[in-house]
Protein backbone atom coordinates (compact mmCIF):
# COMPACT_ATOMS: atom_id res chain seq x y z
CA UNK A 1 0.00 0.00 0.00
CA UNK A 2 1.47 3.38 -0.90
CA UNK A 3 1.93 6.00 1.74
CA UNK A 4 -0.87 8.44 -0.27
CA UNK A 5 -3.32 5.45 0.98
CA UNK A 6 -1.79 5.35 4.28
CA UNK A 7 -2.79 9.04 5.01
CA UNK A 8 -5.18 9.35 8.07
CA UNK A 9 -9.11 9.20 7.10
CA UNK A 10 -9.90 12.90 6.17
CA UNK A 11 -11.59 14.12 9.42
CA UNK A 12 -12.50 17.45 7.06
CA UNK A 13 -14.26 18.46 4.17
CA UNK A 14 -12.84 19.77 0.75
CA UNK A 15 -12.84 22.92 0.03
CA UNK A 16 -12.81 22.80 -3.40
CA UNK A 17 -16.00 22.70 -5.88
CA UNK A 18 -16.33 19.28 -7.31
CA UNK A 19 -17.50 17.91 -10.59
CA UNK A 20 -18.35 14.37 -10.14
CA UNK A 21 -18.65 12.82 -13.72
CA UNK A 22 -20.78 9.35 -13.48
CA UNK A 23 -20.37 6.14 -15.55
CA UNK A 24 -22.08 4.80 -18.27
CA UNK A 25 -25.10 3.61 -16.48
CA UNK A 26 -24.76 5.08 -13.52
CA UNK A 27 -26.02 8.51 -11.64
CA UNK A 28 -25.80 11.23 -9.29
CA UNK A 29 -27.12 8.34 -7.27
CA UNK A 30 -23.81 6.49 -7.28
CA UNK A 31 -21.93 5.46 -4.34
CA UNK A 32 -19.17 7.08 -5.85
CA UNK A 33 -20.55 10.52 -6.08
CA UNK A 34 -21.74 10.30 -2.30
CA UNK A 35 -18.37 9.07 -0.87
CA UNK A 36 -16.53 12.10 -1.70
CA UNK A 37 -16.45 14.09 1.14
CA UNK A 38 -17.03 17.95 -0.15
CA UNK A 39 -19.32 20.27 0.63
CA UNK A 40 -19.48 21.48 -3.34
CA UNK A 41 -20.23 18.44 -5.36
CA UNK A 42 -21.87 18.40 -8.51
CA UNK A 43 -22.93 16.13 -10.72
CA UNK A 44 -25.51 16.14 -13.41
CA UNK A 45 -27.11 12.77 -14.68
CA UNK A 46 -25.85 11.94 -18.69
CA UNK A 47 -27.95 9.59 -20.47
CA UNK A 48 -24.49 8.43 -22.75
CA UNK A 49 -26.13 5.88 -24.60
CA UNK A 50 -28.62 8.03 -25.99
CA UNK A 51 -25.99 11.16 -27.12
CA UNK A 52 -23.26 11.04 -29.51
CA UNK A 53 -19.43 11.92 -28.45
CA UNK A 54 -19.78 15.85 -29.46
CA UNK A 55 -23.04 16.24 -27.97
CA UNK A 56 -21.85 14.94 -24.68
CA UNK A 57 -18.40 17.09 -25.19
CA UNK A 58 -20.51 19.87 -25.65
CA UNK A 59 -22.82 19.33 -22.55
CA UNK A 60 -20.00 19.25 -20.46
CA UNK A 61 -18.15 21.90 -21.50
CA UNK A 62 -21.51 24.28 -20.73
CA UNK A 63 -21.83 22.46 -16.94
CA UNK A 64 -18.02 22.91 -16.36
CA UNK A 65 -18.06 26.79 -17.67
CA UNK A 66 -21.44 27.10 -15.77
CA UNK A 67 -20.18 25.20 -12.55
CA UNK A 68 -16.63 26.23 -12.25
CA UNK A 69 -15.22 23.48 -11.01
CA UNK A 70 -11.92 23.67 -9.33
CA UNK A 71 -11.42 19.42 -9.76
CA UNK A 72 -13.39 16.84 -11.89
CA UNK A 73 -13.63 13.67 -10.60
CA UNK A 74 -15.14 10.64 -12.80
CA UNK A 75 -15.42 6.54 -12.12
CA UNK A 76 -15.65 4.18 -15.33
CA UNK A 77 -16.88 6.31 -18.24
CA UNK A 78 -16.92 9.77 -16.37
CA UNK A 79 -13.26 8.86 -15.69
CA UNK A 80 -12.95 8.78 -19.51
CA UNK A 81 -15.18 12.70 -19.92
CA UNK A 82 -12.65 13.70 -16.42
CA UNK A 83 -9.71 13.04 -18.52
CA UNK A 84 -11.20 14.62 -21.87
CA UNK A 85 -12.43 17.80 -19.73
CA UNK A 86 -9.40 17.74 -17.60
CA UNK A 87 -7.23 18.37 -20.65
CA UNK A 88 -9.53 20.86 -22.57
CA UNK A 89 -10.33 22.71 -19.31
CA UNK A 90 -6.84 22.62 -17.96
CA UNK A 91 -8.76 21.30 -14.44
CA UNK A 92 -6.61 18.92 -12.29
CA UNK A 93 -8.54 15.17 -12.42
CA UNK A 94 -9.11 12.07 -10.24
CA UNK A 95 -10.50 8.87 -11.96
CA UNK A 96 -11.67 5.98 -10.73
CA UNK A 97 -11.06 2.55 -12.60
CA UNK A 98 -11.69 4.55 -16.00
CA UNK A 99 -13.05 3.37 -19.45
CA UNK A 100 -9.96 4.64 -21.73
CA UNK A 101 -11.98 2.77 -24.97
CA UNK A 102 -15.65 2.67 -24.86
CA UNK A 103 -16.85 0.46 -26.94
CA UNK A 104 -20.67 1.03 -26.60
CA UNK A 105 -20.51 3.84 -29.34
CA UNK A 106 -18.50 3.84 -32.26
CA UNK A 107 -18.27 7.87 -32.34
CA UNK A 108 -15.93 7.71 -28.77
CA UNK A 109 -12.42 7.59 -29.54
CA UNK A 110 -9.83 6.04 -27.47
CA UNK A 111 -7.58 7.92 -24.25
CA UNK A 112 -4.69 8.44 -26.00
CA UNK A 113 -1.00 10.08 -25.33
CA UNK A 114 -2.36 12.80 -26.50
CA UNK A 115 -5.31 13.01 -24.19
CA UNK A 116 -2.84 12.03 -20.84
CA UNK A 117 0.42 14.02 -21.75
CA UNK A 118 0.49 17.20 -19.89
CA UNK A 119 1.26 19.06 -16.56
CA UNK A 120 -2.19 19.16 -15.46
CA UNK A 121 -2.16 17.01 -12.21
CA UNK A 122 -4.09 13.65 -12.96
CA UNK A 123 -4.42 11.02 -10.24
CA UNK A 124 -6.14 7.80 -10.59
CA UNK A 125 -7.83 5.16 -8.43
CA UNK A 126 -8.05 2.07 -9.55
CA UNK A 127 -9.34 -1.66 -8.05
CA UNK A 128 -7.69 -4.27 -9.95
CA UNK A 129 -10.89 -7.17 -8.94
CA UNK A 130 -12.59 -4.85 -11.99
CA UNK A 131 -14.86 -7.88 -13.47
CA UNK A 132 -15.42 -5.48 -16.35
CA UNK A 133 -12.45 -3.73 -17.38
CA UNK A 134 -8.77 -4.84 -17.51
CA UNK A 135 -7.26 -2.45 -14.42
CA UNK A 136 -3.87 -4.02 -15.19
CA UNK A 137 -4.11 -2.81 -18.45
CA UNK A 138 -5.33 0.75 -17.36
CA UNK A 139 -2.86 0.43 -14.62
CA UNK A 140 0.17 -0.31 -17.03
CA UNK A 141 -1.67 2.67 -19.79
CA UNK A 142 -1.70 5.49 -16.79
CA UNK A 143 1.18 5.11 -14.72
CA UNK A 144 3.97 6.96 -17.44
CA UNK A 145 1.56 9.89 -16.84
CA UNK A 146 -0.01 10.34 -13.16
CA UNK A 147 0.39 8.86 -9.84
CA UNK A 148 -1.90 5.50 -9.52
CA UNK A 149 -3.04 4.09 -6.66
CA UNK A 150 -3.83 0.43 -7.52
CA UNK A 151 -5.04 -1.99 -5.02
CA UNK A 152 -5.54 -5.69 -4.94
CA UNK A 153 -9.09 -6.76 -4.64
CA UNK A 154 -12.78 -4.75 -5.32
CA UNK A 155 -14.59 -4.32 -8.34
CA UNK A 156 -15.91 -2.24 -10.69
CA UNK A 157 -18.07 -0.39 -8.94
CA UNK A 158 -15.77 -0.26 -6.35
CA UNK A 159 -15.64 -1.45 -3.16
CA UNK A 160 -13.75 1.62 -1.34
CA UNK A 161 -15.04 4.27 -2.74
CA UNK A 162 -14.31 6.54 0.42
CA UNK A 163 -10.52 6.12 -1.12
CA UNK A 164 -11.32 8.63 -3.67
CA UNK A 165 -11.21 11.36 -0.81
CA UNK A 166 -7.46 10.72 0.23
CA UNK A 167 -6.77 11.73 -3.79
CA UNK A 168 -8.64 14.53 -3.79
CA UNK A 169 -7.00 15.94 -0.54
CA UNK A 170 -3.54 15.60 -2.18
CA UNK A 171 -4.60 17.25 -4.97
CA UNK A 172 -6.25 19.78 -3.05
CA UNK A 173 -3.45 20.25 -0.83
CA UNK A 174 -0.83 20.59 -3.28
CA UNK A 175 -2.50 22.57 -6.03
CA UNK A 176 -5.81 24.22 -5.31
CA UNK A 177 -4.68 25.61 -2.00
CA UNK A 178 -3.57 28.32 -3.62
CA UNK A 179 -6.77 29.07 -4.96
CA UNK A 180 -9.21 28.42 -2.58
Amino acid sequence: MSQLLRIKKMTHQCASRILFLHGLDSSRESTKFHAINAAQKFCINVDYRNLNFKTVENFYDEIIEKIKPALLVGHSLGGYWALKMSLKHKLPTVIANPSLEPDFRSDYPAIDEHDLENDIMQMAYIELGDEILDMYATTKALEPFMHVEAVEGGHHRLAEPNNLNQLIEHIEQNILSYHI
